[in-house]
């Protein structure tokens, strides 16, 4: 046991800003017990508000065990990087720079007569009928409009549900059309600087990633979804998103309702994973998880406590992260009504207070 204590006090690393809010250690037995018994090996944030209340990393970058892994290494965020693509259509919408109901054919030189039927709200729902992507190692943006051209339709656009990265591809070409920059431009001047994601960073085929980027990622090289982030990074995005710096709030709830055709409960209808609300649909809370393919996400925002929750991997086990997930938000759940406990007592009058 000491020798695991000591392997958790080098390999973790704990920026709480605030030590009065940091979550107490006392609830950390379970989540060290599934870190040793599941090989984590990557990163954890937790966070109310603007403030990290935990933020931990575990593990190596490199197969011989020999450089640590730190706050700093970029990890693919796999789909939960789609959340992107998502937001940069909604902020173009919100400026009346195109329409929902918009052919994509509008906006996308170069794609077939059976495109003419595709919108934008059918491309960020996954209704767009477009085919699966064929991957290939270093897969470019032009690789994947090929296929589009060289494709057929799955089904007629708006009737059935597909997942597939080229719905991805073809909204970062919309965003590119119209204003005229690339996408990776155009998300780190509208999306990570606004929401202060120091260390994102979207791959083009001129510049390579940074050598922070943890292996274990598929190797591709497509617009909108070539993406690499921290955790903190997204933790940062998550506050932006609520906060008003992305998008209006109202923006947000109203693309959440209205999927019938992925067969998925409480799945999101534009690209955001899935949501739950309550008996009166005030929103709960909200997830989404990525792979690619070592490389393992989920973003969880409890919206009753007001946690969120950041957890990213490249050890290959998306299970782990849920595992941890579930910790902690029991752990989080603990340390509130301890807080609340001791302030409860706190506040009792002693026998020899007077009674005015």
């Amino acid at each position: 046991m000491k020798l695991l204590l000591l392997f958790l006090n080098v390999f973790f690393l704990i920026l709480p800003l605030c030590a009065k809010e940091a979550l107490s250690i006392d609830y950390w037995n379970e989540i060290e017990k599934t870190i040793q018994e599941t090989g984590f090996n990557g990163t954890i944030v937790v966070g109310r508000g603007d403030q990290v209340l935990l933020h931990k990393s575990v593990g190596y970058t490199d197969k011989a065990k020999i450089i640590p892994l730190t706050a700093k290494h970029l990890f693919s965020p796999g789909s939960v990087g789609k959340e992107f693509t998502t937001v940069s259509i909604m902020q173009l919408a919100a400026k009346n720079k195109l329409k929902y109901q918009d052919s994509i054919k509008k906006y996308v030189a170069g794609l077939p007569e059976w495109t003419n039927k595709i919108t934008i709200e059918h491309i960020l729902t996954h209704t767009s009928g477009l085919p699966d992507v064929k991957c290939k190692k270093g897969i470019s943006t032009a690789d994947a409009i090929q296929q589009i051209q060289q494709g057929t339709l799955a089904f007629e656009p708006g009737t059935s549900y597909k997942y597939t990265n080229l719905n991805v591809v073809v909204r970062a070409l919309i965003v590119e059309s119209i204003t005229g920059q690339s996408y990776a431009d155009y998300i780190d001047s509208s999306i990570f600087k606004v929401a202060g994601m120091t260390y994102a960073f979207h791959q083009t085929e001129n510049e390579q990633a940074p050598k922070t980027v943890v292996p274990g990622d598929f190797p591709t090289n497509m617009a909108g979804l070539t993406i690499y982030v921290t955790p903190l990074d997204l933790f940062n995005f998550e506050n932006a998103l609520w906060n008003g710096s992305l998008l209006n709030t109202e923006q947000l709830k109203q693309a959440l309702p209205g999927d019938s055709l992925s067969g998925q409960t409480n799945r999101a209808y534009f690209d955001f994973g899935k949501f739950l609300v309550d008996e009166n649909g005030s929103l709960v809370s909200w997830e989404h998880d990525g792979s690619n393919p070592s490389h393992h996400t989920i973003k969880h925002h409890d919206f009753i406590s007001g946690n969120v929750f950041i957890l990213m991997s490249s050890d290959g086990s998306k299970s782990t992260l849920y595992k941890l997930l579930n910790e902690l938000k029991v752990s989080t759940s603990e340390e509130i009504k301890t807080t609340n406990l001791r302030a409860n007592k706190s506040m009792q009058p002693t026998a020899n207070a007077s009674a005015d």
